[in-house]
């Protein structure tokens, strides 16, 4: 990506230039040397004359020293000769930069960066940039704020944009954008009755705007994926040969059809997910409850890192590199490894290795963290009273997932609690370890879930459901 062809221009810079001053060092050199050739015949003879003495019995003492006249001229041609070398080793510097400017100027090269996405709300004629809520047109204040909602509730019927730079996959459309609804209910996805139809089977999933599946469009989302893998006709079983198939109770209690709902909204955590559900999905009838969880459930939303600033995409050009290429490539790669240093600090505190104890008692930090555990637990006590299941997903942060990933403690937590409260879990952690984290990115300047995270985690849902046998309706249910 972007940040590999920056340090290979950096490369460039800083072994073609040295070459090029090496090179031209050694011609002046070899200049040099060409000057001190050997002296002719007609030199000799004069210097000859000058050594021999002009008078009988003149003393040895004398005759002029030939060394001692001669070892000032030396230490002044080895003085010229030092300082035409760092000239020329300059010269050649300077050339093998201006050579590298050249290039990088010529290919257009210059480091990967991005502003931060845009959000373009429709107001009924044509999609305007207005910002994250839309001035009211996306978002709105939510019903339940004095109960502590702040992210505010989606507006009924909001159709909007997330708008990037660039369209690397060639996913996004004709605007570099991935257009999302929300339906007449504040769910995305199609329009759903709001009694049950018999014979079906509702899921709904609670979550952020991971489960909303910000920047990937609707028929990619993992719950809309997971609709059609449910509802797809299975392969019957094989009978050994001769035997009629025998249908099963568990084959009577199939449902006719699956209904999955989308109620994932950016910025809510577990316990605005449950106040929801409690006072408006209930009335959805749902017949199992799929939470997902992402990291910041546990902890304050600016508890982790913006990475767009941590891999330096929003950094701009400073000082000599707003003019110079090669100045520009340089600063960039600095910064970015400043940012990556401290990221990697950043996450190793102890609040993320030792996430049993800090989420109970941060200090002067804030934690979600009990806020969403009782939360989940008032989810299972709903699921006694109103005859629906509740199951958990645990979202991964997309970052070094292919090294050292630093949140496992985070993990280790989620899944003990939901082994006390008796709720089946699923860790997309062992699902997405071992890829590249950018793969998986909707865009560099987003590191949402984009549709192969969405395609990954929908096909390892499915297989949770069905192994945890959790779709089928509960007795009474």
């Amino acid at each position: 990506m972007g940040q590999s062809r920056d340090r290979r221009c950096i490369v460039a810079v800083v072994c073609f230039s040295p070459s090029i001053s090496l090179w031209l060092s050694s011609r002046g050199s070899r200049t040099s040397m060409s000057k001190r050739r050997k002296p002719t015949s007609t030199a000799r003879t004069r210097r000859e004359k000058v050594a021999v003495p002009s008078a009988k019995g003149t003393s040895a003492a004398s005759l002029p020293s030939n060394s001692s006249s001669l070892a000032p001229a030396r230490a002044s041609r080895r003085q010229h000769h030092a300082l035409f070398r760092a000239g020329a080793l300059l010269v050649g510097l300077l050339a093998g930069l201006l050579i590298v400017e050249f290039g990088l100027r010529v290919l257009g090269i210059r480091p990967e960066r991005y502003r931060k996405p845009r959000w373009l709300a429709w107001d009924g004629i044509a999609y305007r940039d207005l910002g994250i809520w839309g001035n009211g047109l996306i978002r709105r204040d939510s019903e339940f704020r004095a109960q502590g909602v702040l992210m505010g509730e989606y507006v009924p019927g909001a159709r909007f944009k997330e708008v990037f730079d660039t369209n690397p996959r060639g996913y996004f459309d004709e605007d570099n954008g991935v257009p999302m609804e929300v339906n007449r209910r504040g769910l995305r996805g199609p329009m759903v009755s709001p009694q049950k139809p018999p014979g079906v089977f509702r899921i709904l999933g609670l979550g952020d705007s991971f489960t909303f599946a910000v920047g990937v469009l609707e028929h990619d989302t993992f719950l809309r994926r997971l609709e059609a893998q449910l509802n797809a006709p299975l392969p019957p079983p094989a009978q050994p040969r001769g035997q009629a198939s025998v249908s099963t109770a568990a084959d009577n209690a199939k449902p006719a059809m699956y209904e999955v709902l989308n109620a994932g909204t950016q910025g809510y955590n577990i316990r605005d997910e449950v106040l929801y559900l409690e006072h408006r999905w209930l009335s959805l009838a749902p017949d199992l409850v799929l939470v997902n969880f992402y990291l910041n459930d546990a902890y304050a939303d600016d508890t982790f890192r913006n990475m767009g600033e941590a891999l330096g995409i929003y950094e701009e050009p400073q000082g000599l590199g707003r003019v110079s290429y090669v100045a520009d490539l340089v600063q960039h790669q600095l910064a970015v490894r400043r940012q990556r240093r401290y990221t990697e600090d950043y996450y190793l505190k102890s609040f993320f290795s030792q996430a049993d104890r800090y989420v109970d008692d941060p200090g002067a930090l804030s934690a979600d963290w009990k806020l969403s555990r009782d939360a989940l637990a008032h989810a299972v006590e709903l699921g006694r009273q109103h005859g629906f299941r509740v199951a958990l997903v645990i979202w991964p942060e997309l970052y070094e997932l292919e090294g050292r990933y630093p949140f496992e403690p985070i993990h280790k937590l989620v899944r003990e609690t939901c082994a006390r409260l008796g709720v089946p879990v699923l860790d997309l952690l062992d699902t997405f370890r071992g890829r590249k984290s950018e793969s998986l990115w909707v865009h560099p300047s987003d590191h949402h879930p984009n549709e192969e995270a969405n395609r990954l985690a929908a096909d390892a849902i499915e297989r949770f459901l069905r192994e945890q046998h959790l779709l089928t309706k509960q007795s009474g249910g």
